[in-house]
């Protein structure tokens, strides 16, 4: 009996051992292109998180998939796949945007070898969850240009310092206590916790099964609590700076005092999620 090369693969396929393999090893070099070229920890968190949950997605339907493909389809997934594998060898600061086209050929190409064209409607899903962890950048140009979260960052902030009974007004996108005062930058505004908390809102509505009012409510009391506890950031700044507390200033207006915000939020973002699964579950 003549057996041939595209049969090895499908015999190989059954065991998903070398699939299972090819992802794991995508993944880890997804991650470290990350850390070279962005460089930032909550991106790198983000990024895995969202790996991680693909995988686990994946992994936990394996034996519902149907994995089966013909020639044509893995030739072009071994192709995606070859050819983001070469181009990550000799990549240059400017090409960043490349990571994110290296995490959809990496899953478009084992999608392809796992289950052929027909097949990739089985991970739809990972493919909505993989485009927004990869659109951070276009909606947060999308949010920008129709919202001006600064100004209305600056008047929350102004409200609070004023209903906790200082002296402060408000010129623009700037906080002015008497003796002091801060100008909110949109890299200040919160903007980013919001989409990270947005994004993480969707893929919880993805993963669990959820009634339409909590579908409808988490990315509402997602975007809420990014933007009330930056406010607190905010304030704390804008009372610093007031009294002349340049150091304690600095450091919560830098990366470490943002990361301790920010993991404010995800870990109150959490404990909502938490919440919502434990109430009753949808018919």
């Amino acid at each position: 009996m003549k057996v041939s090369g595209f049969d090895i693969i499908e015999q190989l396929k059954k065991s998903n051992f070398w699939l299972s393999a090819i992802a794991v090893g995508l993944t880890i070099i997804q991650l470290d292109l990350n850390w070279k070229f962005i460089g930032s920890i909550d991106a790198l968190t983000l990024r895995g998180l969202f790996l991680t949950i693909i995988l686990y997605l994946i992994w936990k339907k394996q034996h519902i998939l149907n994995l089966k493909s013909d020639l044509f389809s893995t030739f072009i997934g071994l192709f995606l796949i070859s050819f983001i594998l070469i181009k990550s060898l000799s990549l240059f600061w400017f090409e960043s945007f490349f990571i994110k086209i290296f995490a959809l050929f990496s899953f478009l190409g084992l999608a392809l070898i796992a289950s052929g064209i027909k097949g990739l409607k089985q991970y739809w899903q990972e493919f909505i969850i993989l485009l927004l962890s990869l659109s951070d950048g276009l909606l947060l140009s999308l949010v920008a240009a129709k919202i001006d979260v600064s100004l209305l960052a600056a008047k929350v902030s102004n409200f609070v310092l004023w209903y906790l009974g200082f002296a402060v007004y408000r010129q623009g996108v700037k906080v002015i206590l008497p003796t002091g005062g801060i100008e909110i930058y949109p890299g200040c505004s919160g903007l980013n916790a919001i989409l990270l908390l947005l994004q993480l809102s969707l893929v919880f509505i993805l993963v669990f099964p959820l009634n339409i009012f909590q579908k409808i409510m988490l990315p509402i009391v997602a975007v809420s609590l990014a933007f009330i506890i930056n406010i607190f950031r905010l304030v704390l700044m804008t009372l610093l700076l007031a009294n002349s507390n340049h150091q304690g200033f600095e450091y919560w207006h830098g990366e470490s005092g943002n990361q301790i915000f920010s993991t404010i939020s995800i870990l109150a973002f959490g404990f909502v999620c938490h919440w919502t699964l434990m109430q009753k579950k949808p018919a």
